[in-house]
């Protein structure tokens, strides 16, 4: 029996509600979104240099398909052969086999088209949510389920996990600097992501012993 008091149940809940009520927003063309949109746009690009240009190109292209798969496959490789078989079937079955389906998917359901911005890298599909914060959310909150498991000590856990914590913030608003994203994609990419992460553990744990 699932108590609603547990802080994955809880935070999984949330994660879905955060994401129907952006959904709504984005489907109702909603007055709100609009306005949480051009606000964070606004502060996500107000500061722009040559310099912050160079590393949001960069941090968006961490996440796109080919080194998403390479990345993905290598470390399943690295857990399968150190003898930490769920945690391989964990991570690529987060990685590549909700994130990018579900993904399209839900892009294909709600067809939002991309910012009227300058883009500063290609895009191929609609908007909303945004792939690549999704992604990012999966495979960076796998590593770090998986790191809290394998790393023994506290302070490696936490330094770890805020690294990736950083890692999937900064892809999330370099889709916004970018200009291929809206505010609300990143958010939904985030929440669907968060969602999906915390229900896949939840399966694990329940069905397959766990991630270990």
């Amino acid at each position: 029996m699932i108590r609603l008091r547990q802080p994955k149940f809880f935070l999984g809940s949330i994660s879905l509600i955060t994401f129907l009520i952006f959904l709504t927003g984005v489907l109702l063309h909603a007055d709100w979104i609009s306005t949480f949109d051009h606000q964070i746009g606004q502060l996500v690009r107000n500061e722009a240099t040559p310099q912050l240009t160079v590393l949001a190109i960069h941090f968006t292209k961490l996440v796109n398909v080919v080194p998403v798969i390479s990345f993905t496959i290598g470390v399943t490789l690295i857990l399968a052969l150190v003898g930490k078989l769920r945690a391989a079937a964990f991570l690529m079955i987060n990685s590549l086999g909700l994130a990018g389906p579900i993904n399209t998917l839900v892009k294909h359901l709600v067809n939002r088209p991309r910012p009227l911005l300058h883009h500063l890298v290609m895009v191929h599909s609609t908007s909303f949510p945004s792939g690549h914060s999704m992604s990012a959310m999966m495979i960076g909150g796998s590593l770090i389920l998986i790191a809290n498991r394998l790393l023994k000590k506290k302070s490696s856990r936490f330094i770890f996990g805020l690294l990736v914590g950083l890692l999937i913030g900064l892809v999330g608003l370099s889709r916004i600097y970018v200009g291929v994203h809206f505010a609300s994609d990143v958010v939904g990419g985030w929440s669907l992501g968060l969602f999906l992460l915390l229900l896949s553990q939840f399966i694990f744990n329940r069905f397959l012993g766990g991630l270990l």
